[in-house]
């Protein structure tokens, strides 16, 4: 039985998660901690023998396969952590992502490429050849608070049925350290092909999970919380602070739960830091007065961009602000929020 791992076709709210980085980017002083690239010691195969592709990647970098569907590579789990939002400053890391999908009534060449394009800058366009075959890339750049975050996707089909789509991202200025191993990937790939089945073969379409509704406690600095089981943690994108707590599931990176832990000696009235923090948010949301952690609070809600509903809590305990941050996918809400309200409402502040 061939089991095929099937993503939600996220056109990728990043560009939230981006703004809100951005504006969060605004509060602290860049990070990058003086850390160097991860080198690509050498590289190895993987060969999908449903689809019959096959690329090279760095074998001392951090893949992740899915049979059939995708191999995504990253630098190191500090890399991984920081393409979840795309934060203004942090690990100077690097994503290789090959991703392999079918063309139907629903999706065409041009909704693939729309849905690639997370961004929104100016993409160049340009033909290349891939696996002897002509193909279209994108290369794209813009500036973060670390250097130039740096992108290029190529796209290409050997039947106009199936489509492989390779994707190259780096930041702090790490392209160029990069450059001559992802030619040597790009020029090593082979492209998917659309699978010949016998009457014995069978195809499982088993899609990603969704939040647990099962919770399990997670300490940080100041503070526990209950999250899904099947959320993973990863360390926050803001930095300067005393500690950031990102959990995220593996079906959507813009479903997630971030704890930031903001020095707050300085700040005796929760209703004013409160304030001056939310007014750093896209649209400048107010709060409202209510309680979290069976202590007074403040909370706002927005809507970043269009999917995508947000909700920010703002507590203090001590010389600590607590900043608790979950944001849905709106399409999928009924089975997010009321597993992440669950989760707000098991946190609990300790000394």
């Amino acid at each position: 039985m061939l089991v095929i791992n099937s993503r939600n076709n996220n056109k990728a709210t990043i560009f939230f998660s981006l703004l809100l980085s951005l504006s969060i980017g605004l509060l602290f002083t860049a990070c990058g901690g003086g850390a160097k690239p991860i080198e690509i010691i050498d590289l190895k195969t993987y060969t999908d023998e449903a689809l019959q592709f096959s690329i090279q990647y760095p074998s001392n970098w951090q893949a992740t396969i899915s049979q059939s569907q995708r191999v995504i590579v990253f630098s190191s789990n500090d890399a991984k952590s920081r393409f979840f939002d795309y934060a203004p400053a942090g690990f100077p890391g690097a994503m290789i992502d090959l991703f392999v999908t079918k063309v139907d009534e629903n999706k065409t060449e041009d909704s693939i490429i729309n849905n690639a394009k997370k961004f929104s800058v100016d993409y160049r366009q340009s033909t290349v050849t891939l696996d002897g075959i002509a193909a279209q890339r994108f290369d794209y750049s813009f500036p973060l608070m670390d250097g130039e975050f740096k992108g290029a996707f190529i796209i290409a089909s050997k039947d106009e049925t199936t489509y492989t789509i390779l994707k190259f991202e780096t930041f702090a200025d790490s392209w160029h350290f990069y450059e001559n191993d992802f030619n040597e990937i790009i020029n090593s790939l082979v492209l998917a092909k659309t699978q010949r089945r016998g009457q014995d073969t069978l195809t499982v379409y088993e899609e990603l999970p969704f939040p647990s509704d099962v919770l399990t406690e997670r300490k940080g600095n100041g503070f526990s919380i209950s999250v899904p089981d099947n959320f993973d943690f990863f360390r926050g994108p803001t930095k300067e602070i005393i500690g950031s707590y990102n959990y995220i599931g593996e079906r959507r990176g813009d479903c997630n739960i971030l704890v930031d832990v903001i020095d707050g000696s300085e700040k005796e009235n929760l209703k004013e830091a409160a304030a001056e923090l939310a007014a750093k948010y896209p649209g400048s949301p107010k709060i409202s007065p209510t309680k979290i952690g069976n202590m007074e609070a403040f909370v706002i809600n927005y809507k970043p961009i269009k999917d995508v509903n947000a909700r920010v809590y703002f507590a203090k305990k001590g010389d600590k602000i607590f900043r608790i941050s979950m944001n849905w996918y709106i399409p999928e809400q009924s089975n997010y929020l009321p597993v992440f309200e669950k989760s707000i409402a098991s946190i609990i502040f300790t000394d």
